[in-house]
């Protein structure tokens, strides 16, 4: 579970927990990393808090061996990681940046994927869920970083289902709507024009448990018919 520390990654996290799974907990922000984790322990349930950098490889591979060694398996992998930059149009922003939006947006998704599926074939077989979003399919001003990665995602979660159905690993893609985070309230003066801006049909924001049942649907057997799927939770979002 990478973006643990976040709203969505914290609330599949419980969920995840609350459901029986055993949890490896992986976020560069050290202080919220722990309070997911705490949540979920103080619930009952089975985590470990891992502070890293998800556009290195070793992360990858340590978050991999964690789960063999404290767990003996790995049946899920949820990859949720973001790293945002403010809104500019392309020709604003730096190499430096763009290169590492990707790192962390679509790179990380590749390295676990790489150190994840080995292990999984050898227990017979798992799922894997890559976060990515309505604007994968739909593009908003200021965002062509965002944009890029989260479509790329979503091809990259095809093309996985099939090198990889024949080993029972099932891959899709869970792509959120506009969702009310600490992520996404940051990037308005307030709470209530953050939720003035929602472009649903619903006529609100997205609540992270909202994401994180999708999450634990598409980790469990009641999804065994899908792979190579986006499974969308955009309130209406990309029905306008």
């Amino acid at each position: 579970m990478t973006g643990a520390g976040g709203g969505i990654g914290g609330a599949t996290s419980r969920l995840f927990a609350a459901e029986g799974a055993a949890v490896i907990c992986v976020d560069i922000n050290a202080e919220a990393l722990e309070e997911t984790v705490q949540a979920v322990t103080a619930a009952g349930g089975k985590a470990v808090a891992f502070a890293a950098d998800v556009a290195l490889e070793e992360t990858a591979i340590k978050a991999v061996e964690m789960a063999k060694s404290r767990f003996g398996r790995l049946d899920i992998l949820f990859s949720n990681a973001v790293y945002d930059l403010p809104l500019a149009p392309l020709t604003e922003i730096s190499h430096k940046d763009w290169r590492r939006t990707m790192e962390v947006n679509l790179d990380s998704a590749f390295l676990l994927s790489k150190h994840a599926i080995p292990v999984m074939d050898a227990g017979g077989g798992g799922s894997i869920i890559l976060v990515a979003s309505q604007l994968a399919r739909v593009a908003r001003p200021g965002r062509p970083w965002y944009c890029a990665a989260k479509g790329a995602l979503v091809n990259l979660a095809k093309a996985m289902a099939l090198d990889h159905a024949a080993q029972n690993i099932r891959v899709n893609t869970l792509s959120p709507g506009p969702v009310e985070t600490g992520r996404y309230l940051k990037n308005f003066d307030t709470v209530e024009a953050a939720r003035a801006s929602h472009h649903t049909l619903t006529g609100r924001l997205g609540a992270p448990n909202e994401i994180a049942t999708g999450a634990v649907f598409l980790a469990s057997d009641e999804s065994s018919f899908m792979t190579g799927a986006d499974l969308l939770i955009d309130g209406g979002y990309t029905a306008v």
